[in-house]
């Protein structure tokens, strides 16, 4: 009843608030999204006006349809389409927004290259820079940077500029909870990082109360503890948000099935 772990979660900016991008290491891990708030607006192309005045709208136009390919799951063509938007006009946006697909298609070295750039940039806005980070701290973990990416992503939940701590703090979660994989399930060290992994998970769950991959990973962690009721508890609560959440869905039931399996033994 154990999904695979999915990749880090991941800020596109915290100017539009685009939900979380979610890279999965499988088909069967794949989580559901959040739908975009914001409408794309087709700025028409005069061919009258000058170069000047048409850069920024233009600029803008290829950010919401790069935007909108990366949420629908195409990075390469939303890369393309920000290639186009910095080409017009070069904004930290839009720099983040390329770095993050950098990281989608791993890209790894050119990725933490643009975010090392966006982070170190005076200009750049503190709520973006933040944002940033909490990328970058993604990347450093894939890269084998561990303790850095840990380190970022701790200061990362008490730092008053990042909009997103919840985000800090799944990742987080989503460390201990890997870690924990890799160690015998017999193990003390193997529930002391269960238990990490919840306080993590909790933490995000007190700011974003229905973080709904939050509840999914807090309620396979009762599983691997065999606490089905908490569990169970948990996928319900999930499926009052989300009550589409295919995988929510299908390992309640399997979930309800041992529970009254265990009750007629």
């Amino acid at each position: 009843m154990i999904y695979t772990i999915p990749l880090f979660h991941i800020a596109f900016s915290t100017y539009s608030r685009y939900p979380a991008f979610i890279a999965t290491l499988s088909k069967e891990s794949i989580l559901s999204m959040k739908k975009l708030a914001t409408i794309l607006i087709i700025i028409p192309l005069l061919a009258q006006c000058g170069k000047q005045k048409k850069n920024e709208p233009l600029a803008s136009n290829f950010f919401q349809q790069a935007s909108l390919e990366a949420q629908q799951g195409n990075p390469k063509k939303a890369l393309n389409l920000v290639d186009k938007s910095i080409e017009y006009k070069s904004t930290h946006k839009a720099l983040l927004l390329k770095a993050t697909l950098l990281y989608s298609i791993n890209e790894l070295n050119e990725s933490v290259a643009l975010f090392k750039k966006i982070i170190n940039d005076k200009k750049t806005p503190p709520a973006m820079k933040a944002d940033a980070l909490n990328n970058y701290a993604s990347v450093l973990y894939d890269m084998g940077n561990h303790d850095q990416a840990d380190e970022i992503w701790n200061s990362l939940g008490v730092n008053k500029d990042y909009l997103s701590p919840e985000l800090a703090y799944f990742n987080l979660g989503l460390v201990h909870l890997r870690r924990a994989t890799n160690i015998p399930d017999d193990s003390p060290e193997y529930f002391g990082e269960l238990e990490k992994a919840e306080r993590r998970f909790k933490q995000a769950l007190t700011i974003s109360k229905y973080y709904t991959d939050a509840l999914f990973y807090l309620g396979q962690i009762y599983i691997r503890r065999n606490q089905l009721q908490q569990a169970r508890n948990t996928l319900i609560d999930l499926l009052i948000e989300s009550p589409e959440h295919e995988l929510a869905k299908n390992l309640l039931l399997r979930i309800e099935k041992q529970l009254n399996a265990t009750k007629r033994v």
